[in-house]
């Protein structure tokens, strides 16, 4: 399963329902316009949309991880069983790591630089500082247990 947000740029909308202001990956800045979240289904040649979600805090009173949460057990109670979770990091919450492994599902998303991991014992660091080989590394991510963590390093070298 993929969970992935978009925002639907509304830049000249006065007084339209929905419209708030979200960022923007597009944009890199935060933007006017309408934040949906779409619960994904693949099964390796097909994209299957199983949920969706009008982020509308201000009204609807949650937040993006509670609507995630919310997605995860209704696509649970409909049956579905996907082998990994996928989303961003703005999704790597704790709760929404736990809920993901209480499902016995797996997930891959990518983490903070600054997120909290234990890599050998002698205590906790900002995951930024440690050495990750290119085929992983076992790490105790704190707060949720030991998690396996790779390295992607951007086109312009950033990691």
């Amino acid at each position: 399963m993929i969970l992935d947000d978009t925002t639907l740029d509304k830049p000249y909308a006065q007084k339209m329902a929905l419209v708030t202001h979200h960022w923007s990956g597009k944009h890199q800045q935060v933007v006017q316009g309408i934040d949906l979240l779409t619960l994904l289904w693949m099964d390796g040649k097909s994209l299957i949309p199983c949920d969706f979600r009008v982020y509308d805090k201000p009204k609807g009173g949650k937040t993006k991880n509670e609507n995630f949460q919310d997605m995860l057990k209704k696509a649970k109670e409909r049956g579905f069983a996907p082998e990994y979770v996928l989303r961003d990091s703005w999704y790597s919450a704790l709760k929404n790591l736990k809920l993901i492994a209480s499902f016995g599902w797996f997930f891959l998303t990518r983490l903070k630089s600054n997120r909290l991991v234990n890599p050998d014992g002698k205590g906790n660091q900002p995951i930024c500082e440690v050495d990750i080989p290119a085929e992983g590394r076992v790490v105790h991510l704190l707060g949720f247990g030991f998690v396996r963590v790779f390295r992607t390093v951007s086109k312009e070298g950033g990691a």
